[in-house]
């Protein structure tokens, strides 16, 4: 039995693919020709890639593929690059640790995860590759947030949800928590986005200073003791600074 797809989308994403391989733009009545497509729905098609900026209209009503798509792929290629090279790194916090050990980047006003080493313990903190998760609750998402406050403060203050009774929620407690992280080099969750999951996570500098990416271990809060936080903490400062140098030395 063949595997159902989204017609809709397959149809846009058909479009789009025609659209970047052709050296030239392209008129609705040619995409419909060239890809067999109802013209109304090409046309309709056309108008939301417009308005999500993967495509542009020539002065002649033509169209051509924005460079949205190659900023996309430098971003894939970007997050495979600094992957790699925190590998490493958290593959020995994960033996330190025996927890899970998570690599994120910044995606708009969200933490993005982009890889993962699964924990030694039966019962481990999970966090999915490809998930993203609130900025202000997460240990690899406050890192991100502090290091970028000043462009994303307004931004993320517009709303500050209860995930849980410990999420931060108020823009004087989230103020004095960037400034917090900032002067100890890492962050802490504790159970403040899922109530029986914590975390520490440190930033990974590029040679500029900018902060491309952060460290972080999960551990479920039975597990998560002061004792623990000051011993794993160094540890995840020490990874993400390793791997710091690793990122400076590659744009040398």
């Amino acid at each position: 039995m063949a595997e159902r797809v989204d017609s809709t989308l397959f149809k846009g994403l058909q479009i789009l693919e025609k659209l970047a391989s052709s050296p030239e733009p392209l008129g609705i009545t040619d995409l419909s020709t060239q890809l067999a497509l109802n013209k109304s729905n090409v046309h309709r098609l056309v108008k939301t890639l417009c308005k999500m900026n993967y495509v542009a209209q020539e002065p002649d009503r033509s169209y051509r593929a924005s460079l949205k798509l190659w900023r996309l792929g430098q971003d894939v290629m970007n997050h495979r690059r600094i992957a790699n090279m925190c590998h490493a790194a958290m593959e020995g916090l994960r033996k330190i640790s025996g927890e899970t050990i998570h690599l994120s980047v910044l995606d708009g006003i969200r933490t993005l995860y982009i890889d993962q080493i699964d924990g030694d313990q039966s019962v481990r903190a999970f966090t999915e590759r490809g998930g993203t998760a609130p900025l202000h609750c997460v240990a690899t998402g406050k890192v991100l947030l502090a290091y970028s406050y000043d462009k994303l403060r307004d931004a993320v203050i517009q709303s500050l949800p209860a995930h849980t009774a410990r999420t931060i929620t108020s823009v004087a407690a989230l103020d004095k928590e960037m400034a917090t992280i900032r002067k100890l080099g890492y962050a802490v969750n504790a159970g403040e986005h899922h109530a029986d999951v914590g975390g520490i996570a440190a930033p990974v500098f590029a040679k500029d200073g900018t902060v491309v990416a952060a460290i972080g271990i999960s551990i479920p809060l039975q597990r998560f003791s002061k004792q623990r936080l000051k011993e794993l903490s160094p540890a995840v400062v020490e990874a993400a600074r390793s791997v710091s140098t690793l990122v400076s030395a590659s744009e040398s």
